[in-house]
């Protein structure tokens, strides 16, 4: 047997819907800012320690954390992170075969 209470706690789930979502997106732009930080910071400090097969991974995780957070909306603050670790710019990938032995 159903009341009609429980539509109206359906409703009243909404307003904690809609900021559940706002902290939802919150939480994902500083999850997204913290792993580029991570990545980019791994790759200044470890890349030359890695062989070809580990500075590949690093290079497409950080390029998945930069472009994760673009998705978000915060491009800029990405571009920052990326100058101030003196990461490898996400987007120009290195050639193996065209670099000096």
């Amino acid at each position: 047997m159903q009341d009609g209470g429980s539509q109206v706690s359906s409703t009243s789930r909404e307003a904690p819907r809609r900021r559940l979502a706002v902290l939802n997106q919150r939480a994902q732009i500083e999850l997204a800012i913290e792993r580029l930080t991570r990545f980019a910071t791994f790759e200044r400090i470890y890349a030359g320690q890695l062989n070809e097969i580990g500075e590949r991974l690093l290079r497409a995780s950080t390029f998945t954390a930069y472009c994760d957070c673009r998705a978000l909306g915060v491009g800029k603050r990405a571009d920052q992170i990326i100058a101030a670790r003196g990461a490898a710019t996400p987007t120009a990938g290195r050639n193996r075969e065209l670099e000096p032995a």
